[in-house]
């Protein structure tokens, strides 16, 4: 099995880490779209654009499912595009369901781009929810593309200054973009009382049950990027052991 997995950048290889750990023996195809990025700024025309370039790049290489690990790509673009292809198609879902059923009544941040909190997918999916919690959302634009530079106690500076503002009403977070599980241990040591929910494990193991991903072997992995070549930051490095990836592809 080919899976293709696309973001705007370096977030969904937080996403890919998940997924390896749970299975085996599939080819993993990763395009990170660095010429296009940020995502959370542009159009949902612009963003849907991106998408099915990126898909039909991966498509040209074989991949037999797609995940689009970001989360602006899947409110824009995933609905559309699986009336468009016959590929089985996923995205990804803020964790907002289980913070509310482990913490009823609790006012829930939700820290997303701007893009994902306006769209109507993240609201409607806040009106289905039972209980009587209440919902901050805090749009952090310009976080994702600090860490894709690499500079992550800068993304933390830029975080916590977004966090000072609210800091004393709530005690419950949703990490809606996959950018931002990058800082995740970072906030769990700054902010040890915080609860803190991200989509990533439940997109990988609805990923790996729909497609029966076997559970042994060993994963491959190629990585394209869009743009030109530069030196990679250190969230990616991190991953490189043991994800041991073909030499990356640059593309246009």
């Amino acid at each position: 099995m080919k899976v293709g997995l696309i973001d705007s950048g370096w977030g969904g290889l937080s996403v890919l880490a998940t997924i390896w750990e749970l299975c085996g023996s599939t080819d993993f195809y990763y395009l990170a779209d660095l010429k296009n990025s940020p995502y959370g700024s542009k159009s949902k025309e612009e963003v849907l654009a991106f998408s099915i370039q990126a898909l039909k790049h991966l498509e040209k290489v074989g991949c037999d499912a797609f995940l689009f690990a970001c989360n602006t790509a899947t409110s824009s673009a995933v609905e559309h595009l699986r009336s468009e292809f016959s590929y089985p198609i996923f995205g990804m879902e803020p964790a907002v369901k289980p913070a509310v059923l482990e913490n009823p009544k609790e006012t829930i941040a939700v820290l997303a781009t701007e893009f994902t909190l306006r769209e109507d997918k993240f609201q409607n999916l806040i009106k289905q929810l039972p209980g009587e919690n209440s919902f901050l959302p805090i749009p952090c634009e310009g976080l994702a593309t600090r860490i894709d530079s690499g500079d992550l106690e800068a993304s933390w500076q830029f975080l916590e200054s977004h966090l000072n503002k609210f800091s004393s009403s709530f005690q419950v977070m949703v990490l809606g973009c996959t950018h931002y599980v990058f800082l995740k241990d970072r906030l769990k040591k700054e902010r040890p009382d915080l609860k803190i929910y991200d989509g990533n494990l439940g997109t990988a193991r609805n990923l790996i049950q729909s497609l029966s991903l076997p559970a042994i072997g060993k994963n491959r992995l190629q990585i394209y990027v869009t743009g030109k070549a530069y030196q990679f930051p250190s969230q990616v490095l991190q991953y490189w052991e043991r994800f041991q990836p073909s030499p990356l592809v640059f593309i246009q």
